[in-house]
Parts: structure tokens; sequence; C-alpha cells
């Protein structure tokens, strides 16, 4: 096998990963991603709430600390007034405690910029000790309140409680902007959820359920006969596949139903096969009469007389023609094709294929202008017609009477095919155009006539509907366009 070209590659490699997902794959893709989405917005949380409660912690133990150090001042005071030596004991008890509890917050610390804060705070202590230990030094019955050593040791006492509580307030400061950006968080959080909460239904039902919805509309319209291809969604995915696939259907049905059509007009040449024979007995007749009766009187008639017998020959070999011409017309296989058709000529074609399926007991009539003129394939909608009036001459039974109407209303043909028979009940009115659909007993009919008449008059832009009560006949009306400018349109050829 050739190895592939080196742009087929280059292009696979630079595809939207979207493009080389089926469904299924970004379904999973869409999830996971929420999911992970959520996780990591909770890990961080999590995180957040867990630097928040070590930051609790270290203010508890830097309100210890602040709390030792006055205590540290009180007992200060205490012995600069009265010198005893068990205030300077709890004094340095309170300072070692005091010591302990930095120790355990340097440990704590894990914020480099309260670091500062605590060498600090370690400074002043160690330089506190310094100085109770000179203060000590003196002797009890040597302090004096308002001495050298006193005062310094006081000045470095006020430092040492105002780093402490420096310490504190810095800790409280940043729980406090913890708070605000948790608060923040969440509040992303919540819009987050809240966008893909309305990001990931209106992408499903973009790419999933609308392409579903046209699917479903599709299947609906063939199953009821309405073969319409179906605009394809560039999802890359298997929803497009199956599009493509409906369309290449469509396609396969239109080419089979006008197959079917074709099979369906040969099975209707056949029924008018006998027909046509006896129309085609009655010119033939007269032409072998006629010229039977001018060969006998060749030498001795009237040259009028034989000039008769002629046109009689001529006009029935035109009549012949006609019919033959008629029914050739009608059997021809042709692409469909729309073109102004003179809808009365037409009318009188089809009526003349279908009078030798009427029995004496059925009247055939005709009421169509002479100038409406529509936008038609000539061959589908005389099959049209010819599967309409073939059903309304099999409704009447032998008796009855068959209309063939038409009128120009609102810009369009409207076109109609009465019956006086027994009607359509309505409970199965709105299934005669179903394919295969048939009251006729078995053997007597495909069900397949009305389901053409539809395909055509829609292949036409035109629509039909039945109005029919029980007992009151049965009328199918057709609304077709009207071709661009009538008043001009040619004849149609009948051969």
């Amino acid at each position: 096998m050739p190895p592939a070209p080196a742009g087929g590659k280059l292009a696979a490699m630079t595809a939207p990963f979207s493009t080389r997902l089926n469904l299924r794959q970004r379904i999973v893709v869409i999830l996971l991603l929420y999911v992970f989405g959520i996780g990591a917005m909770a890990l961080v949380s999590y995180q957040d709430l867990s630097t928040m409660e070590d930051k609790l912690e270290f203010t508890r133990l830097g309100h210890v600390i602040a709390n030792t150090i006055l205590e540290v001042r009180r007992y200060e005071k205490n012995y600069l007034l009265y010198g005893l030596p068990e205030d300077l004991d709890e004094d340095r008890r309170y300072l070692d405690e005091s010591f302990r509890t930095l120790a355990v917050l340097t440990a704590e610390a894990r914020d480099l910029r309260v670091s500062p804060q605590l060498d600090t705070l370690g400074a002043l202590l160690a330089q506190y000790r310094q100085g109770l230990d000179a203060l000590a030094a003196s002797g009890p019955g040597q302090v004096e309140a308002e001495g050298e050593a006193a005062l310094k040791l006081r000045e470095i006492g006020k430092a040492l409680t105002e780093a402490a509580d420096q310490v504190v307030d810095f800790e409280r400061r940043r729980i406090h902007d913890l708070l605000r950006l948790l608060a923040w968080q969440l509040l992303g959080a919540v819009v987050v959820a809240m966008a893909l909460g309305v990001a990931l239904p209106v992408l499903m039902f973009r790419n999933i359920f609308k392409p579903l919805g046209i699917i479903r509309l599709a299947t609906r319209d063939i199953a009821a006969g309405r073969y319409n291809r179906i605009p394809v969604v560039n999802t890359n995915d298997e929803i497009e596949q199956v599009m493509e696939a409906i369309n290449r259907m469509v396609a396969e049905i239109e080419r089979r139903q006008d197959q079917l059509v074709q099979t369906r007009k040969l099975s209707s040449i056949g029924t008018l096969t006998a027909g046509v024979a006896h129309q085609l007995n009655n010119p033939l007749n007269n032409i072998s009469t006629s010229c039977q009766i001018a060969q006998e009187e060749l030498e001795s008639a009237d040259p009028a007389f034989l000039r008769k017998l002629l046109g009689n020959i001529a006009q029935e070999t035109l009549r012949a023609r006609d019919i033959v011409a008629g029914l050739l017309e009608f059997s021809r296989a042709r692409d469909f094709s729309l073109r102004p058709v003179r809808l009365s000529e037409l009318a009188a074609r089809t009526l003349r294929l279908v009078s030798s399926q009427a029995g004496s007991g059925v009247r055939l009539r005709a009421d169509v202008p002479d100038d409406l003129v529509l936008a038609a394939d000539a061959s589908r909608l005389q099959e049209a017609l010819l599967n309409l009036l073939l059903n309304a001459i099999q409704a009447v039974d032998g008796a009855g009477d068959v209309t063939l109407s038409a009128r120009q209303e609102n810009g369009q043909a409207v076109v109609t095919v009465a019956d006086t028979g027994p009607g359509i009940p309505e409970a199965i009115q709105s299934r005669i155009f179903d394919p295969f659909y048939t009251t006729k007993e078995e053997g007597k009919g495909t069900g397949l006539g009305l389901s053409i008449v539809y395909g055509i008059i829609e292949k036409h832009a035109g629509t039909i509907a039945v109005d029919s009560a029980p007992r009151r006949g049965a009328s199918f009306v057709i609304h077709l366009p009207l071709a661009g400018e009538p008043q001009n349109a040619p004849a149609e050829d009948p051969a």
C-alpha cells in the first residue's frame, strides 16, 4: 500500500480535536471536563479551607503569646513596684512560656509574609530577657521604678506588646483576605456552574437534540410518503452520518418511486388496453367499410361520393391516431420537467383514455376553462388525474356521475375530481394517501394509486385533500401553481 500523502497526514494532525471524536466520545469528554472542573474548584476550596484552619490555629497561638506577654508585663510592673522575688520568678516563667509559644508559631508558620513579624517578636523577647536579667542583677533592694534599667525594660516591653499585637493583626487581616477570596471563589464556582448548566444543554440541543428532531421529523415524513431531503448538520459524528444516510435513502426511495410510478402506469395501460382496443375498433370498422364501398363503386361511383368516402377514411384515421397518440403519451417515461400545460387539453386526453372503463350508466363530465394553464409535467399530472378518475369510476360501480372540474382561485388552479359514489368513511380519510393502504379486496388493489397521486401533486409544489361523507360521494381537491404567462402558453402536443 502506498504511503499516505504528507498533506493528508498534516491535515489529520492539525484537524480540530472534536472532529476526530464520535458522539459517544464527545459526551464522555464533556462529562469528564464538567467533573474535572467541579473537582478542581472543590480541591481549591478545600485547600483554602485547610489554610483557613491553619491560620485560625496560628491566630489562637498569637493570642496566647499576646496574653502571655501581657502577664509578663503585669509581673514586671509588680516587681518594679514591690521588688518581690516571686514576681520576678513569675515574670521569667511567663517569658519562657512566650519563647515556647513563639517556637510553636515559627514551626506552624507557612506564610513567608509573617516571618519578619515573628523574627521581630523573637528579637524583642531576647532583648526583654536581657533587660530583665540586668534589672534582677541589681538585687531587689536596688530596683528603682524610674531607673535607667527599668525604663529600658519598659520600652522593650511596650515594643514587645505591640509586636505581639502586630502578629495577631497581620494574621487577622490574612484571614479576612482569605475569606474574601473564598467568597469570590464560591461566587465564581456558582457562575461557572450556572454557565455550564446553560451551555451544556444548549450545546447538546444544538449538536444532539436538534439534529435528532430533524431526523425524527424526516422519518415521520417518510412514513407518511413525503420524501424530502433534510439539511445535513455539520457535527462530524454519527448524527451527520445518519442524516447523510437518510438523504441517500430518500434519493433511492424517489428513484424507486419513479420506477413504481412507471410500473403503475404500465398497469393502468393494461387496464385501459381493452377499452382502447374497443375505441379503435369503431374508426377501423368505418375505415374498412368506406374502403370496401370505394373499391366496389370505383368504376361507376360519382367522384363526389368517392371524395366523401375518402374524407370519412381520413377523419377516422385521425381519430384512431389521436387515441393511439394519447396512449403513447401517457405511457412514455420521461424525466420530471415543468412546463406550461393547458389543462383543458390534458383533461380531454385523460377522459378519452378512461372513457372505455366507464359503463353505459356512468356519465363522465368535464368543466375546465380553456385559458387555465399550469406549470406541470404533463405525463405525471395525467397519471395523477387518471388514477383519480379510475377510482371514481370504480366508486360509482356502473351508475353515477364522475366530474373533472377546474377553476382559478387566489393565484392557483383548483382541480376537483368528484363522484357520486358511496363516499369514504371519515375514520380512514387520514390514511388513504398512505402507501399500500387499500380498502379493496385482496388481489384487486395495491394501495399505491392514491399514494402515487399524493407524491405527484407534492412534486408539483401542490396539495391534495379529500372531502367526503357517507352516501354523498367523494371529492379530491387539488391546488396547483399556475404557469407564469398562461396567455402565451403553447398547447400540448398530443403526439
